[in-house]
């Protein structure tokens, strides 16, 4: 089945200005980091913004960053250099990228979806939500942004997820989710890039507690998909009955017994 995640725009892996940003859009963005009106930027006002988008990162990787982009190696970037880094999606740095992408989206407060995807969207993001609590940590909503954006590395990744996280409470709602979509088309695949492992794998060494975490996330994956027929089969099952109250009242019924034998089973609470 398709989600609106694979319906949203798709932007080959070459280049961001792909991207709804005009050239006037990339000037704000370079203007607004210039603070002191150089017309360069310094590898302090470089700081500031993106530590500002990313409070995890730390001057070292602000330094690196800023290397990367100072092409002349002058000691400052001129709105050649930077726009050109921004815009090309050379590997490097590509959630620092993305996530300057959706900071000017956001402050353009642009971009809208319609009901039906954003239905579509909500139903896929409960199902993200995998302890039920209402919002994503990075692990759950891990695969489904290596997913949409496959050549990003984790750390970009994770960039990216802490400029989703608006609100800096660690994990991100579903309106923090929505800014990521708008703002950042889904990547295709380029195969020349090389698959990095899953972040619950890399923190394992013996290979056979790799092979019993991957038979987890399979069973996982089992369970959830019982789970969802199982919810449909009550949904079609309640249809018979005329008054929507009835309906309800047995919809809700039947689905408080599905989600005590769905923990009992697994373990998860779920909504």
């Amino acid at each position: 089945q398709a989600f609106v995640f694979e319906q949203l725009c798709v932007v080959g892996p070459a280049s961001l200005a792909a991207m709804p940003l005009g050239s006037e859009q990339l000037k704000e963005i370079f203007h607004k980091w210039d603070k002191d009106g150089s017309g360069d930027i310094s590898v302090a006002e470089l700081a500031r913004i993106i530590m500002k988008l990313n409070p995890d990162i730390d001057r070292e990787g602000c330094s690196k960053m800023f290397d990367a982009i100072d092409v002349n190696k002058d000691g400052s970037l001129q709105y050649e250099e930077f726009i050109d880094w921004l815009t090309a999606m050379d590997g490097q740095f590509m959630g620092a990228k993305a996530g300057i992408m959706m900071d000017k989206k956001r402050a353009d407060k642009s971009g809208s979806m319609d009901s039906t995807r954003r239905a579509k969207l909500r139903g896929k993001y409960a199902r993200l939500d995998k302890n039920g609590d209402g919002s994503l940590d990075f692990m759950e909503i891990y695969d489904f942004l290596h997913k949409r954006y496959p050549n990003m590395t984790l750390p970009d990744l994770r960039f990216l997820y802490n400029c989703a996280d608006k609100s800096r409470d660690g994990v991100v709602d579903f309106y923090e989710l929505l800014d990521v979509l708008m703002a950042v088309p889904a990547h295709k695949k380029d195969p020349n890039v090389a698959e990095h492992e899953h972040p619950l794998s890399m923190a394992i060494v013996r290979d056979d507690a790799r092979a019993d975490i991957d038979a987890a996330l399979a069973k996982e994956e089992e369970d959830d998909k019982a789970l969802m027929a199982k919810i449909h089969e009550i949904s079609e099952a309640v249809q018979h009955h005329r008054d929507a109250e009835t309906r309800h009242k047995a919809f809700r019924e039947a689905h408080a017994k599905a989600m005590r034998e769905h923990y009992a089973k697994t373990g998860q609470l779920r909504n």
